[in-house]
């Protein structure tokens, strides 16, 4: 196995399940249908990011699996169901199809990194993939060949606490474990296109080009440091896998992953 540290990235990954569908554009965030600009980057994505191995997991840290005191670790050998936890969509948003095997030791693996780091963490055997993890990974990896184990993040929405788990779940980079944290950068229903523009400024900078001691101080005061931040984000729980995946990033710098689709669908790698 490869000694190199893959990458870490956060995706937005959009509304739902629209882009399956034929969906109209949504004011502020575009177009997000199957034919949208940000779906068609999806599908090259695996190639786009060139990663030294085919990772030997996926990890996903989910916006829409919410946990209070522990993580929850998804434990499954299978994954023969999905959580289709969205709402008002036409029959075929529910026929979704995506199986990838789990990975028990994996599993436990980062229980145990997190246990080492003094974070709470518990085996989950039930919970099936809600759309945080199927819809971004079966745009992505639509064979659905490589195992996938998702995270809780946790209701607190600790800055803080979500940085450290990051920080405790970075060796597995050296382990062949692709870490995704999948949510949206900007997910405010009332924010208009000055606000967003004013936020994903700032948001980009403080990934980009701060050092990673600036990064981290920026995101631990992320509603005071960014303009407009709780318009666009009301309540952070899509913002926050962002913060796991920039403590498992460590000292590696930000760059902007998809610079052609609407900005406030915009994605991040850190590292190579």
């Amino acid at each position: 196995m490869s000694q190199t540290d893959l990458p870490v990235i956060y995706v937005t990954h959009g509304a739902g399940p629209m882009m399956f569908l034929d969906s109209p554009a949504i004011p502020v965030f575009g177009e997000v249908g199957r034919r949208s600009p940000a779906a068609q980057w999806y599908s090259q994505l695996s190639k786009q990011l060139a990663l030294p191995t085919v990772p030997k997991a996926i990890l996903v840290v989910t916006a829409h699996w919410e946990t209070a005191n522990s993580v929850h670790i998804s434990a499954k050998e299978k994954y023969t169901e999905l959580l289709y936890d969205y709402y008002g969509f036409p029959p075929e948003a529910y026929e979704i199809q995506y199986n990838p095997p789990g990975d028990v030791n994996l599993s436990k693996r980062i229980k145990s990194l997190l246990d080492q780091a003094g974070i709470s963490a518990k085996l989950d055997d039930k919970r099936n993939f809600d759309h945080g993890v199927f819809i971004p990974l079966k745009l992505i990896y639509p064979d659905a060949n490589i195992p996938v184990v998702a995270i809780s993040v946790l209701k607190s929405l600790s800055p803080t606490e979500h940085l450290a788990i990051g920080r405790a779940l970075a060796p597995l980079r050296k382990e062949g474990v692709f870490i995704i944290g999948s949510g949206s950068s900007v997910h405010g229903f009332e924010v208009n296109a000055k606000q967003s523009h004013a936020f994903m400024t700032e948001l980009k900078k403080v990934l980009i080009e701060d050092n990673p001691q600036d990064r981290e101080k920026a995101l631990m005061n992320w509603d005071k440091v960014l303009p407009f931040a709780r318009i666009n984000h009301p309540r952070e729980e899509h913002l926050i896998p962002l913060h796991v995946i920039v403590g498992a990033a460590g000292s590696d710098r930000g760059q902007l992953l998809n610079p052609n689709v609407t900005e406030a669908q915009a994605s991040f790698k850190f590292g190579i």
